[in-house]
């Protein structure tokens, strides 16, 4: 009983460990981005450039797939980042006021590939704060 007290004490007084996926795509014009999970549910996550951007929602958060979502409403667009975590590899897809207008008419020339990004994303563990 003692050593399992003592072995309770000893990881609960260990820094908690986060999950950090930083992707990338093979465009050089496309910047890296890095996604953290946190207990409460969001992602906060981060752009090369332009820095720390609006918390995303986890929808989906398995061992296998983390799926995030922009929280709120947004005129321009939302968001949607489907990450595979075996694999690596991220698809985020940005659905546009023009791309909702384009699959309501059922355009025959709609091209999934002008809505859908793939991202090589790569596990990285880090310590939460």
């Amino acid at each position: 009983m003692r050593l399992l007290i003592v072995t309770w004490c000893l990881l609960t007084a260990l820094p908690a460990m986060a999950e950090t996926w930083v992707c990338r795509h093979d465009s050089p014009d496309r910047e890296e981005l890095t996604f953290m999970p946190k207990p409460d549910g969001t992602v906060v996550w981060r752009h090369q450039k332009l820095g720390s951007l609006d918390p995303l929602t986890v929808i989906v958060d398995t061992d296998s797939l983390l799926t995030m979502a922009t929280q709120r409403l947004n005129i321009l667009y939302s968001r949607f980042f489907h990450l595979d975590k075996f694999s690596g590899r991220m698809g985020e897809t940005a659905f546009r006021a023009s791309t909702l207008r384009r699959l309501a008419e059922k355009d025959p020339e709609f091209n999934w590939d002008m809505v859908t990004t793939v991202w090589q994303c790569e596990s990285k563990a880090a310590e939460s704060e």
